[in-house]
Protein backbone atom coordinates (compact mmCIF):
# COMPACT_ATOMS: atom_id res chain seq x y z
CA UNK A 1 0.00 0.00 0.00
CA UNK A 2 1.53 3.27 -1.09
CA UNK A 3 2.16 6.05 1.24
CA UNK A 4 1.00 9.54 0.74
CA UNK A 5 4.57 10.61 -0.40
CA UNK A 6 4.57 8.03 -3.10
CA UNK A 7 1.20 9.09 -4.26
CA UNK A 8 2.26 12.75 -4.51
CA UNK A 9 5.37 11.85 -6.59
CA UNK A 10 7.90 12.79 -3.99
CA UNK A 11 10.91 10.73 -3.15
CA UNK A 12 10.73 8.51 -0.12
CA UNK A 13 13.96 9.92 1.21
CA UNK A 14 15.27 13.40 2.06
CA UNK A 15 18.59 14.86 0.65
CA UNK A 16 20.84 16.81 2.94
CA UNK A 17 23.94 19.06 2.00
CA UNK A 18 26.80 19.68 4.34
CA UNK A 19 26.87 23.43 3.56
CA UNK A 20 25.75 25.97 1.05
CA UNK A 21 28.18 26.19 -1.86
CA UNK A 22 29.32 29.64 -2.99
CA UNK A 23 27.86 30.57 -6.29
CA UNK A 24 30.29 31.55 -8.95
CA UNK A 25 29.87 34.43 -11.30
CA UNK A 26 29.09 32.00 -14.07
CA UNK A 27 26.20 30.61 -12.02
CA UNK A 28 24.85 34.11 -11.51
CA UNK A 29 25.19 34.90 -15.17
CA UNK A 30 23.45 31.69 -16.14
CA UNK A 31 20.72 32.43 -13.61
CA UNK A 32 20.30 35.96 -14.93
CA UNK A 33 21.21 37.57 -11.61
CA UNK A 34 24.27 39.42 -13.05
CA UNK A 35 24.79 40.90 -16.49
CA UNK A 36 27.44 39.26 -18.70
CA UNK A 37 30.97 40.68 -18.22
CA UNK A 38 32.16 42.76 -21.13
CA UNK A 39 35.36 41.72 -22.91
CA UNK A 40 38.03 44.43 -23.05
CA UNK A 41 38.31 45.64 -26.65
CA UNK A 42 41.53 44.99 -28.47
CA UNK A 43 43.84 47.79 -29.63
CA UNK A 44 42.14 49.89 -32.25
CA UNK A 45 38.74 48.22 -31.69
CA UNK A 46 35.85 50.39 -30.60
CA UNK A 47 34.02 49.35 -27.44
CA UNK A 48 30.49 48.04 -27.66
CA UNK A 49 29.19 51.06 -25.79
CA UNK A 50 30.15 53.35 -28.70
CA UNK A 51 33.12 55.07 -27.12
CA UNK A 52 36.86 54.47 -27.36
CA UNK A 53 38.37 52.71 -24.38
CA UNK A 54 41.70 54.08 -23.08
CA UNK A 55 44.07 52.56 -20.61
CA UNK A 56 47.71 53.03 -19.63
CA UNK A 57 48.90 51.07 -22.64
CA UNK A 58 46.71 53.08 -25.03
CA UNK A 59 47.82 56.38 -23.51
CA UNK A 60 51.44 55.43 -24.17
CA UNK A 61 50.75 54.89 -27.83
CA UNK A 62 50.14 51.19 -27.51
CA UNK A 63 53.69 50.54 -26.32
CA UNK A 64 52.39 48.72 -23.20
CA UNK A 65 50.73 45.99 -25.23
CA UNK A 66 53.83 45.58 -27.40
CA UNK A 67 56.40 45.88 -24.68
CA UNK A 68 57.02 42.18 -24.58
CA UNK A 69 58.39 41.18 -27.96
CA UNK A 70 60.45 38.20 -28.78
CA UNK A 71 62.50 37.17 -25.80
CA UNK A 72 60.75 39.74 -23.62
CA UNK A 73 62.66 42.67 -25.24
CA UNK A 74 60.91 45.81 -26.46
CA UNK A 75 60.70 46.15 -30.25
CA UNK A 76 63.10 48.57 -32.05
CA UNK A 77 61.61 51.92 -32.95
CA UNK A 78 62.09 53.55 -36.32
CA UNK A 79 64.41 56.60 -36.08
CA UNK A 80 62.90 59.77 -37.43
CA UNK A 81 64.77 61.87 -40.02
CA UNK A 82 66.11 65.16 -38.69
CA UNK A 83 66.75 68.12 -41.02
CA UNK A 84 69.98 69.00 -39.29
CA UNK A 85 71.51 65.65 -40.33
CA UNK A 86 72.30 67.20 -43.74
CA UNK A 87 74.46 70.19 -42.64
CA UNK A 88 76.17 68.15 -39.95
CA UNK A 89 77.02 65.42 -42.46
CA UNK A 90 78.26 68.00 -44.95
CA UNK A 91 80.43 69.66 -42.31
CA UNK A 92 81.98 66.35 -41.31
CA UNK A 93 82.70 65.59 -44.96
CA UNK A 94 84.42 68.95 -45.44
CA UNK A 95 86.51 68.45 -42.32
CA UNK A 96 87.68 65.06 -43.52
CA UNK A 97 88.47 66.47 -46.98
CA UNK A 98 90.43 69.37 -45.44
CA UNK A 99 92.47 67.00 -43.32
CA UNK A 100 93.30 64.89 -46.38
CA UNK A 101 94.34 67.99 -48.38
CA UNK A 102 96.52 69.26 -45.54
CA UNK A 103 98.24 65.91 -45.13
CA UNK A 104 98.92 65.67 -48.87
CA UNK A 105 99.97 69.33 -49.31
CA UNK A 106 102.07 69.60 -46.15
CA UNK A 107 105.41 68.51 -47.74
CA UNK A 108 104.94 71.02 -50.57
CA UNK A 109 104.00 73.75 -48.11
CA UNK A 110 107.19 73.17 -46.12
CA UNK A 111 109.37 73.43 -49.24
CA UNK A 112 107.63 76.64 -50.28
CA UNK A 113 107.97 77.98 -46.75
CA UNK A 114 111.74 77.39 -46.80
CA UNK A 115 112.05 79.30 -50.08
CA UNK A 116 110.01 82.24 -48.75
CA UNK A 117 112.05 82.29 -45.52
CA UNK A 118 115.22 82.59 -47.60
CA UNK A 119 113.66 85.54 -49.47
CA UNK A 120 112.83 87.16 -46.10
CA UNK A 121 116.44 86.80 -44.97
CA UNK A 122 117.64 88.46 -48.18
CA UNK A 123 115.17 91.27 -47.55
CA UNK A 124 116.62 91.91 -44.09
CA UNK A 125 120.19 91.89 -45.41
CA UNK A 126 119.59 94.30 -48.29
CA UNK A 127 118.70 97.31 -46.17
CA UNK A 128 117.55 97.35 -42.56
CA UNK A 129 115.82 100.69 -43.14
CA UNK A 130 113.47 99.16 -45.69
CA UNK A 131 111.44 97.13 -43.20
CA UNK A 132 111.14 100.15 -40.90
CA UNK A 133 109.40 102.09 -43.71
CA UNK A 134 106.66 99.53 -44.15
CA UNK A 135 103.27 100.29 -42.60
CA UNK A 136 101.96 97.30 -40.59
CA UNK A 137 98.73 95.69 -41.80
CA UNK A 138 95.52 96.46 -39.91
CA UNK A 139 94.80 92.84 -39.06
CA UNK A 140 94.66 89.79 -41.30
CA UNK A 141 95.29 90.49 -44.98
CA UNK A 142 92.42 88.26 -46.11
CA UNK A 143 90.03 90.33 -43.98
CA UNK A 144 91.45 93.87 -44.03
CA UNK A 145 93.40 94.01 -47.30
CA UNK A 146 96.85 95.42 -48.01
CA UNK A 147 98.95 97.50 -50.42
CA UNK A 148 101.95 95.89 -52.12
CA UNK A 149 104.76 97.57 -54.05
CA UNK A 150 106.21 95.34 -56.76
CA UNK A 151 109.56 96.31 -58.25
CA UNK A 152 110.94 94.51 -61.28
CA UNK A 153 114.67 95.21 -61.43
CA UNK A 154 116.94 95.16 -64.46
CA UNK A 155 120.61 94.96 -63.55
CA UNK A 156 123.52 95.29 -65.91
CA UNK A 157 126.84 93.65 -65.32
CA UNK A 158 129.00 95.57 -62.87
CA UNK A 159 126.40 98.11 -61.73
CA UNK A 160 123.43 98.30 -59.35
CA UNK A 161 119.94 97.52 -60.58
CA UNK A 162 117.28 99.93 -61.74
CA UNK A 163 113.56 99.39 -61.20
CA UNK A 164 112.36 98.66 -64.71
CA UNK A 165 108.82 97.99 -63.42
CA UNK A 166 107.08 99.95 -60.64
CA UNK A 167 103.67 98.52 -59.89
CA UNK A 168 101.42 99.01 -56.85
CA UNK A 169 98.64 96.56 -56.02
CA UNK A 170 95.82 97.26 -53.58
CA UNK A 171 93.85 94.23 -52.31
CA UNK A 172 90.32 95.04 -51.09
CA UNK A 173 88.55 92.01 -49.54
CA UNK A 174 85.34 93.95 -48.82
CA UNK A 175 84.79 94.74 -52.50
CA UNK A 176 86.59 91.65 -53.86
CA UNK A 177 88.84 93.80 -56.03
CA UNK A 178 92.54 94.14 -56.79
CA UNK A 179 93.50 97.54 -58.15
CA UNK A 180 96.77 98.18 -59.97
CA UNK A 181 98.68 101.41 -60.46
CA UNK A 182 101.79 101.63 -62.63
CA UNK A 183 104.33 104.43 -62.53
CA UNK A 184 106.36 104.87 -65.74
CA UNK A 185 110.05 104.31 -65.02
CA UNK A 186 111.05 107.63 -66.66
CA UNK A 187 108.74 109.73 -64.46
CA UNK A 188 110.63 112.76 -63.17
CA UNK A 189 110.33 112.93 -59.37
CA UNK A 190 112.34 114.18 -56.43
CA UNK A 191 114.55 111.52 -54.86
CA UNK A 192 115.01 112.03 -51.10
CA UNK A 193 118.46 113.54 -50.56
CA UNK A 194 119.40 113.54 -54.29
CA UNK A 195 117.16 116.01 -56.08
CA UNK A 196 115.19 115.36 -59.26
CA UNK A 197 115.81 112.29 -61.35
CA UNK A 198 113.98 109.41 -63.02
CA UNK A 199 112.00 107.37 -60.52
CA UNK A 200 113.74 104.16 -61.56
CA UNK A 201 117.08 105.68 -60.51
CA UNK A 202 116.03 105.51 -56.84
CA UNK A 203 116.77 101.78 -56.84
CA UNK A 204 120.13 102.46 -58.47
CA UNK A 205 121.23 105.01 -55.86
CA UNK A 206 119.72 103.64 -52.66
CA UNK A 207 118.30 100.14 -53.23
CA UNK A 208 114.81 99.05 -52.17
CA UNK A 209 114.74 101.48 -49.25
CA UNK A 210 115.30 104.52 -51.48
CA UNK A 211 112.90 103.21 -54.10
CA UNK A 212 110.08 102.68 -51.60
CA UNK A 213 110.68 106.02 -49.89
CA UNK A 214 110.53 107.77 -53.26
CA UNK A 215 107.22 106.10 -54.23
CA UNK A 216 105.65 106.89 -50.85
CA UNK A 217 106.71 110.53 -51.11
CA UNK A 218 105.49 110.82 -54.70
CA UNK A 219 102.03 109.31 -54.08
CA UNK A 220 101.51 110.18 -50.41
CA UNK A 221 100.17 106.73 -49.47
CA UNK A 222 101.35 104.04 -47.01
CA UNK A 223 102.87 100.81 -48.31
CA UNK A 224 102.41 97.59 -46.35
CA UNK A 225 104.61 95.15 -48.24
CA UNK A 226 107.41 95.10 -50.78
CA UNK A 227 108.46 92.51 -53.35
CA UNK A 228 111.54 92.93 -55.52
CA UNK A 229 111.76 90.53 -58.47
CA UNK A 230 114.78 90.33 -60.75
CA UNK A 231 114.31 89.41 -64.38
CA UNK A 232 115.76 85.99 -63.82
CA UNK A 233 113.08 85.05 -61.33
CA UNK A 234 110.24 86.31 -63.58
CA UNK A 235 110.56 83.68 -66.36
CA UNK A 236 111.05 81.01 -63.69
CA UNK A 237 107.68 81.88 -62.21
CA UNK A 238 105.96 81.82 -65.60
CA UNK A 239 107.41 78.41 -66.42
CA UNK A 240 106.60 77.06 -62.95
CA UNK A 241 102.86 77.64 -63.50
CA UNK A 242 102.93 76.15 -67.00
CA UNK A 243 102.94 79.41 -68.96
CA UNK A 244 100.38 82.19 -69.32
CA UNK A 245 97.54 82.55 -71.84
CA UNK A 246 96.82 86.15 -72.77
CA UNK A 247 95.26 88.23 -75.54
CA UNK A 248 97.59 90.61 -77.42
CA UNK A 249 95.50 93.66 -78.36
CA UNK A 250 97.66 94.74 -81.32
CA UNK A 251 100.51 93.35 -83.41
CA UNK A 252 103.83 94.46 -81.96
CA UNK A 253 107.47 93.48 -82.43
CA UNK A 254 110.68 93.72 -80.44
CA UNK A 255 114.34 92.91 -80.77
CA UNK A 256 115.52 89.78 -78.97
CA UNK A 257 119.12 89.35 -77.83
CA UNK A 258 122.15 91.20 -79.13
CA UNK A 259 122.06 89.84 -82.68
CA UNK A 260 119.11 91.88 -83.85
CA UNK A 261 116.61 89.01 -84.11
CA UNK A 262 113.06 90.37 -84.44
CA UNK A 263 110.20 88.71 -82.61
CA UNK A 264 106.66 89.59 -83.68
CA UNK A 265 103.62 89.15 -81.43
CA UNK A 266 100.53 89.16 -83.67
CA UNK A 267 97.14 90.32 -82.46
CA UNK A 268 95.18 87.50 -80.83
CA UNK A 269 95.55 84.87 -78.13
CA UNK A 270 99.06 83.74 -77.22
CA UNK A 271 100.56 81.19 -74.86
CA UNK A 272 103.65 82.74 -73.27
CA UNK A 273 106.41 80.76 -71.66
CA UNK A 274 108.96 82.48 -69.43
CA UNK A 275 111.28 83.56 -72.25
CA UNK A 276 108.66 85.16 -74.50
CA UNK A 277 106.74 86.54 -71.55
CA UNK A 278 109.90 88.43 -70.59
CA UNK A 279 110.29 89.78 -74.13
CA UNK A 280 106.69 90.95 -74.24
CA UNK A 281 106.62 92.87 -70.95
CA UNK A 282 109.97 94.56 -71.75
CA UNK A 283 109.06 95.91 -75.21
CA UNK A 284 110.36 99.49 -75.30
CA UNK A 285 110.82 101.06 -78.70
CA UNK A 286 107.53 100.02 -80.30
CA UNK A 287 105.53 102.68 -78.44
CA UNK A 288 105.79 104.71 -75.22
CA UNK A 289 106.22 103.92 -71.53
CA UNK A 290 102.48 104.17 -70.85
CA UNK A 291 101.61 101.34 -73.24
CA UNK A 292 104.50 99.37 -71.82
CA UNK A 293 103.11 99.75 -68.29
CA UNK A 294 99.67 98.66 -69.52
CA UNK A 295 101.16 95.51 -71.07
CA UNK A 296 102.92 94.71 -67.81
CA UNK A 297 99.67 95.10 -65.86
CA UNK A 298 97.83 92.83 -68.27
CA UNK A 299 100.50 90.17 -68.04
CA UNK A 300 100.67 90.34 -64.23
CA UNK A 301 96.89 89.97 -64.04
CA UNK A 302 96.97 86.89 -66.29
CA UNK A 303 99.81 85.46 -64.21
CA UNK A 304 97.87 86.04 -60.99
CA UNK A 305 94.86 84.26 -62.47
CA UNK A 306 97.02 81.27 -63.31
CA UNK A 307 98.60 81.24 -59.85
CA UNK A 308 95.19 81.30 -58.17
CA UNK A 309 94.10 78.04 -59.75
CA UNK A 310 93.51 75.24 -57.27
CA UNK A 311 95.53 72.89 -59.48
CA UNK A 312 98.69 74.88 -58.70
CA UNK A 313 98.57 73.96 -54.99
CA UNK A 314 100.60 70.86 -55.79
CA UNK A 315 103.12 73.01 -57.69
CA UNK A 316 104.06 75.18 -54.72
CA UNK A 317 107.44 73.47 -54.25
CA UNK A 318 108.37 74.15 -57.88
CA UNK A 319 107.09 77.72 -57.72
CA UNK A 320 109.07 78.31 -54.55
CA UNK A 321 112.25 76.81 -55.93
CA UNK A 322 112.17 78.61 -59.29
CA UNK A 323 110.67 81.96 -58.38
CA UNK A 324 111.50 82.75 -54.78
CA UNK A 325 115.22 82.21 -55.40
CA UNK A 326 115.20 85.45 -57.37
CA UNK A 327 112.89 87.41 -55.07
CA UNK A 328 113.40 89.70 -52.09
CA UNK A 329 110.29 90.28 -49.95
CA UNK A 330 109.00 90.80 -46.44
CA UNK A 331 105.86 88.73 -47.14
CA UNK A 332 105.66 85.52 -45.16
CA UNK A 333 104.42 82.23 -46.56
CA UNK A 334 100.98 82.56 -44.98
CA UNK A 335 100.65 86.15 -46.21
CA UNK A 336 101.42 85.08 -49.76
CA UNK A 337 98.75 82.39 -49.47
CA UNK A 338 96.34 85.05 -48.20
CA UNK A 339 97.05 87.10 -51.33
CA UNK A 340 96.41 84.04 -53.49
CA UNK A 341 93.10 83.54 -51.67
CA UNK A 342 92.09 87.17 -52.29
CA UNK A 343 93.00 86.81 -55.96
CA UNK A 344 90.89 83.65 -56.15
CA UNK A 345 87.90 85.55 -54.68
CA UNK A 346 88.47 88.77 -56.64
CA UNK A 347 85.80 89.77 -59.14
CA UNK A 348 87.85 92.44 -60.88
CA UNK A 349 89.63 95.69 -60.21
CA UNK A 350 90.90 98.89 -61.78
CA UNK A 351 94.10 99.22 -63.77
CA UNK A 352 95.61 102.69 -64.04
CA UNK A 353 98.83 104.32 -65.19
CA UNK A 354 100.21 107.55 -63.78
CA UNK A 355 100.10 109.18 -67.18
CA UNK A 356 102.32 112.21 -67.73
CA UNK A 357 103.73 114.32 -70.53
CA UNK A 358 106.94 113.28 -72.34
CA UNK A 359 109.58 116.01 -72.22
CA UNK A 360 113.29 116.66 -72.54
CA UNK A 361 115.01 118.25 -69.56
CA UNK A 362 118.73 119.00 -69.78
CA UNK A 363 119.07 116.69 -72.75
CA UNK A 364 117.44 113.75 -70.89
CA UNK A 365 114.07 112.20 -71.80
CA UNK A 366 111.57 112.29 -68.94
CA UNK A 367 107.88 111.80 -68.27
CA UNK A 368 106.55 114.82 -66.43
CA UNK A 369 103.96 113.75 -63.84
CA UNK A 370 100.41 115.18 -63.88
CA UNK A 371 99.46 118.09 -61.65
CA UNK A 372 98.62 117.47 -58.01
CA UNK A 373 94.84 117.44 -58.55
CA UNK A 374 95.02 114.81 -61.27
CA UNK A 375 97.54 112.77 -59.31
CA UNK A 376 95.30 112.73 -56.24
CA UNK A 377 92.34 111.68 -58.37
CA UNK A 378 94.29 108.70 -59.70
CA UNK A 379 95.52 107.77 -56.21
CA UNK A 380 92.02 108.00 -54.75
CA UNK A 381 90.63 105.73 -57.46
CA UNK A 382 93.43 103.26 -56.81
CA UNK A 383 92.73 103.05 -53.07
CA UNK A 384 88.95 102.96 -53.45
Amino acid sequence: MQSNDDREGRKPYRTYKVGRARRSSIDDELAGARPARQRAPREGERSPKGYQRYDSASAAGGRGTKAAGKGGRPPRRRRRFRWWFVPVGLLLTLIVAAVVVIVLAWPGYKKFDRAVTAANHRFDKVDKKTRAQLTPDDGWIWRKGTTLLLLGVDSKAGEPARSDTILLMHFNPAKHTINQLSIPRDTRVELPGRGYDKINAAMFWGGPSQAMQTVKQFLGIPINHLMVVNFQGFPRLVNAVGGVDMYVPKTISTEAGGKGRIVVFKQGMHHFDGKYGMLYVRIRKADDDFHRAARQQQFVQALQKKLARSSNITKLPEIGRRFMSGTVTDLTTNQILELVYLKWRAKGGKKAVMVGAPAWVGGVAYVLPPDDAEKQRIVHAFLN
